[in-house]
């Protein structure tokens, strides 16, 4: 009971165990098999080729007792005192007994021979001949027998061996009758006849005789054209009557085919055939064995290998047993050092499991432990690294020795150089999106544009520069690049930086960061008045425009001008352009202006720009534009200028606002009022965005308007229509729903009023680049 329980315990022993066993089980029966069939398929041919030679000998014999028969008829036919005998009409007696002695002489020289008969066709009449018991017994029945043959048989019937029965109830062959006609007369008389007469004993004694030296006896008969036996004595048993009737369905052909070796099925009984044509009156030898009889011995070599089949089995087993316990023992040592240790699996451990599973999940189990406290120390390490990083940038001066020498701990490759240190630094600024800043990304997903940007400059950096980009969990990343003494190539940065940006835009549509890019450092407490400078240099991007890489010559010129005035010339030309609403006028005034301002410093370009604020409003409070000295526009006009992030859209708010004053059909009052219903729209969109029949139609119902109406003022402040509106608001959603909630997309679009989950999709890849499931996953994946 206890080996038994060891057993059942040790689940990869039983396994090990049964897949030896099974395996070596399986390869013996496949030899068991294969060895059986080999040995049916060689004793079938080794029963062919002795039927085949014991069928050929006895076609033999009988060819050969053919001939000699047709011999010794036509030798008596061609005797002169034979011929006379046949055709003499009162033959005389001397003649009639020398001829009677010939033929007795010639019957008796062969031992087969039963007698000889002479028929005269003149007389009608038997001469016989040959000293047969038979014959001399039966000599008026057979006499009379023969008669029939000639008189019923044509002439093809004769030169063959005939079966004679005088009782046709019996089975039993009484002669084999030879005849020869010499003449065939037309005139309806019998021909002159030779009829050698021979006893069937001699040829049923030789096939018997060849039957049992081949070991099939009973198996062998001789058949005539119309199957019927004639083989009778020394037979030991007749076949059965399925045989016979086999048989004789079995029609001798005129082709028949040498040899024939079959195996067939006669009433449900398995028998093996073999048969040849004789070539003798139509006759065939066929032996017909049962397929049990003839299969005998090989199923007897059957249960002699399935008996040791199971000798080597049982060997086998015991043999597995010990191979299988001695594989096992360091497996068990070590299973049960797991016990003694009381280490467990985390889940619940299935009744199939073995001992090698259980180890194995174990072990994946370690390997997670120590991947999640690497993975915990590095990110500590990494935020420990980022702190003194972050105190390297921002406060250099006061930084020791010891500290600076954490930061090289963190970032290694910063810090390569040991004789010459040398750092650059690339201040970096995400770009708002949309570029108007009107509206705010959640925190979330500001967090997770910071990181990626963070990973992607980092990569891209570091193809050629040794580099640590820091988050200064402010507005700015800071990249600092570990470069020679002498400087980094500028140009080579800012083609990565340009590469960097590129990526960014591929992942993030609408996206893009600015850069500035410092002069190198070379000591240490120089990083933070460096860092200082280049904050400073990256606010250019007022001028230059979002997504700038912005270097120290760039910039050169803006910092050695302080002042700003407006030309003369520009300005009387902005007044007039305005005064006569010349739109070219004022536009090429206005972008020479900005193209001034844009060579200043930087803390003068802001009120440079309100500088021609003042000047546009001071020409609106003339008379030709007292109607707009007060509009809601431009009292508003100052604080969306200041809203934008570079000089150029500065100046298309500035152009825009001037635009819509130049139109004839335009008046302040209807300004706002076409304003009024912008907003209205849009407000009326985000209360009402999940409807699903929502759409212009039915907004310009609500508002009591004209559809057409209602979309050309929208598409001329928003620059889009309202069915694009409403999508871009809905697909923002979208955004939010994938990454707030665990709702599935199809439930998404149903929730946001889209008609199918398919247009959903379709616009929502038009839009972003990517799927809505693609879009979640590389939120989730940090991507």
């Amino acid at each position: 009971m206890n080996i038994i329980q060891h057993l059942t315990s040790r689940k990869y022993l039983l396994r090990i165990f049964f897949y030896f066993n099974l395996s070596m089980a399986g390869l013996l029966l496949v030899a068991a098999i294969s060895f059986y069939v080999y040995s049916q398929q060689m004793i079938l041919q080794t029963q062919k080729e002795a039927n085949q030679k014991v069928l050929s000998q006895i076609k033999q014999n009988i060819n050969y007792i053919n001939d000699i028969v047709q011999n010794i008829g036509i030798m008596a036919s061609l005797d002169p005192n034979i011929i006379y005998l046949m055709n003499a009409a009162n033959p005389e007696p001397v003649m009639k007994f020398q001829t009677h002695r010939k033929l007795d002489t010639l019957a008796d020289s062969t031992t087969f021979v039963e007698s000889i008969f002479v028929f005269s066709g003149v007389t009608e009449t038997f001469y016989t001949g040959g000293s047969g018991t038979w014959t001399r017994t039966h000599l008026k029945a057979l006499q009379d027998r023969l008669m029939q043959q000639l008189e019923s048989r044509g002439t093809d019937s004769f030169s063959q061996l005939i079966p004679i029965k005088l009782d046709e109830s019996q089975p039993n062959v009484d002669l084999f009758s030879f005849i020869i006609t010499n003449n065939h007369p037309t005139n309806g008389e019998l021909p002159n006849t030779v009829i050698v007469n021979i006893r069937p004993q001699w040829i049923f004694e030789n096939i018997m005789n060849l039957d049992n030296m081949s070991g099939s006896s009973d198996g062998t008969v001789l058949v005539d054209k119309r199957g019927a036996i004639l083989q009778t004595e020394g037979m030991s048993s007749q076949p059965s009557e399925a045989v016979q009737r086999y048989l004789a369905r079995s029609v001798l052909s005129a082709e028949m085919p040498s040899e024939v070796f079959s195996i067939r099925r006669i009433d449900g009984d398995k028998y093996v055939i073999s048969e040849t044509g004789v070539g003798v009156s139509q006759w065939k030898v066929m032996n017909i064995l049962p397929y049990g009889n003839v299969m005998g011995r090989a199923e007897t070599l059957l249960n002699i290998t399935l008996l040791f089949t199971f000798i080597f089995l049982m060997a086998s087993f015991i043999l597995s047993l010990v191979i299988t316990n001695r594989l096992y023992r360091p497996i068990g040592k070590l299973f049960d050092l797991f016990k003694r240790n009381d280490i467990q699996s985390p889940h619940a451990d299935p009744p199939n499991k073995d001992e090698v599973s259980l180890m194995s999940d174990l072990y994946r189990l370690t390997l997670d432990k120590l991947q999640q406290v690497n993975q915990e120390e590095r990110r500590n390490n990494q935020i420990v690294g980022d702190y003194y990083l972050r105190r390297w940038v921002t406060d250099s001066r006061s930084m020791t020795l010891e500290e600076l020498d954490y930061c090289a701990e963190a970032s290694p490759e910063l810090f390569a150089d040991k004789t010459e240190q040398c750092w650059q630094l690339v201040v970096i600024m995400l770009d708002q999106a949309p570029p108007d800043g009107t509206s705010k990304e959640p925190a979330s997903q500001e967090k997770l544009y910071r990181f990626a940007a963070c990973n992607i400059i980092e990569e891209t950096v570091g193809r050629s520069f040794s580099n640590r980009v820091v988050d200064m969990n402010n507005e700015y990343i800071v990249v600092i690049v570990g470069v020679q003494a002498d400087g980094v190539d500028l140009a080579a940065l800012s083609r990565l930086l340009k590469d960097a940006q590129q990526t960014y835009k591929k992942f993030y549509r609408e996206r893009s960061f600015s850069a500035a890019i410092s002069h190198a450092v070379t000591c240490y407490k120089e990083l933070t008045p460096t860092y200082e400078r280049t904050v400073q240099q990256s606010m250019y991007r007022l001028a230059y425009g979002l997504g700038a890489v912005i270097t120290p010559e760039l910039v050169e010129g803006n910092n050695s001008r302080h002042d700003f005035m407006i030309p003369a010339e520009l300005e009387k030309r902005l007044l007039e352009g305005i005064k006569t609403r010349d739109e070219d006028v004022v536009q090429a005034a206005l972008v020479r202006i900005f193209e001034l301002i844009a060579s200043i410093h930087y803390d003068y370009m802001t009120y440079a720009v309100i500088q021609v604020i003042l000047l546009i409003k001071q020409v609106l409070r003339e008379p030709p534009f007292t109607s707009y000295a007060n509009s809601v526009e431009l009292q508003n006009i100052n604080q969306k200028v200041l809203k934008a992030e570079t000089l150029a859209d500065m100046r298309e708010i500035i152009e825009h606002f001037l635009r819509q004053i130049f139109k004839e059909d335009q008046s302040p009052l209807k300004e706002d009022r076409n304003k009024m219903i912008v907003d209205t729209i849009k407000e009326f969109i985000e209360n009402n965005y999940s409807d699903l029949n929502l759409s212009l139609q039915s907004i310009a119902t609500f508002l009591k308007m004209s559809p057409a109406y209602v979309g050309r003022i929208f598409k001329q402040y928003e620059y889009k229509s309202v069915g694009d509106y409403l999508n871009d608001y809905r697909l923002e959603k979208a955004c939010e729903l994938l990454i707030g909630s665990d709702y599935n997309i199809k439930e998404i679009a149903d929730y946001l009023g889209f008609n199918n989950s398919s247009y959903f999709i379709t616009l929502f890849k038009k839009k972003y680049g990517v799927t809505p499931k693609e879009h979640r996953l590389n939120v989730t994946l940090g991507r």
